[in-house]
């Protein structure tokens, strides 16, 4: 309570009256507050020098989504580093069970036709659940996504023993094929980076999306990341398909959501370990 407290009082907001736990705290504390002026907001509470990272990579994230004015996020208060900790404040947003999924996917598909440049990769590192992923920029997609995020997740996994040696070799050799099995340069676009079914929270007033791990690449790897674990209503992604497919061409699509699919799958082994280890050599072999 000390942390938030002083949190909230650096940022001029009204000092807390209770607060409860949240979902979402695997990595971070995060709770919702209720203050004494009688609005709710979030805070999320990082520890250490990787919290504060990750805090501030989630700050900017959700500011680059909120100025593109094409998407709803919460609304952020301030980012606050105290003693040991740092602590993100937030909007509260109640959830709903009306949402309206198909303006959800229309919103989502606006984000992804602002204009991002031409290159693939970002600014600042980006980190993707405990996942640090560096700050680096490519000509190519295939560039991007092999060499600055799969091989340094099949390093990791490799050195903590959590995948076969069999295994490293078959996705060394999926690596080394991107450039056959995905287009070069597929329009760059804003993406989420982490869009499955606990990022998108169906609020009052619309759809949000929570957590972002911001990047600029294909467009395809936000579906591609929904449709990994489920959870989200099908026409959401089929709306999105709609939309975006009006807007741009999409060749090699299964190929295009399946590789940023082990992607995400490679980075589930780093964080969690075997359990997933069966279906990500599942994925990587119907690449190959």
């Amino acid at each position: 309570m000390t942390v938030v407290r002083e949190a909230l009082c650096e940022l001029g907001l009204s000092p807390p009256l209770s607060e409860a736990p949240l979902a979402g705290g695997s990595i971070h504390d995060v709770r919702l507050v209720q203050l004494e002026d009688g609005d709710r907001v979030v805070c999320k509470v990082g520890s250490g020098e990787n919290g504060l990272r990750m805090m501030q990579s989630e700050y900017r994230g959700i500011t680059q989504l909120g100025d593109t004015g094409t998407i709803r996020v919460p609304h952020v208060y301030g980012l606050s580093e105290q003693a040991g900790a740092t602590v993100l404040i937030m909007e509260h947003l109640p959830r709903s069970e009306g949402a309206d999924w198909i303006e959800a996917a229309h919103a989502l598909a606006r984000l992804h036709a602002c204009d991002a440049g031409d290159r693939y990769g970002s600014d600042e590192e980006v980190w993707l659940g405990g996942t640090q992923c560096d700050a680096v920029w490519c000509d190519t997609w295939p560039e991007y996504l092999g060499e600055h995020r799969l091989r340094p997740l099949l390093r990791d996994v490799a050195s903590a023993k959590s995948v076969s040696g069999t295994s490293i070799h078959t996705i060394e050799l999926l690596i080394d094929r991107l450039p056959k099995l995905i287009p070069a340069r597929p329009r760059p676009s804003i993406l989420h980076g982490d869009l499955w079914s606990g990022n998108l929270h169906p609020a009052q007033g619309g759809v949000a999306v929570l957590d972002p791990a911001c990047f600029i690449g294909d467009a395809w790897a936000d579906p591609a990341m929904t449709l990994l674990f489920g959870g989200v209503p099908s026409e959401f992604v089929e709306a999105w398909r709609e939309r975006h497919d009006a807007q741009s061409d999409t060749p090699a699509v299964q190929e295009r959501i399946t590789v940023v699919q082990v992607m995400h799958l490679l980075n589930h082994v780093r964080l969690f370990g075997f359990g997933y280890t069966s279906r990500l050599m599942d994925t990587v072999s119907a690449l190959l």
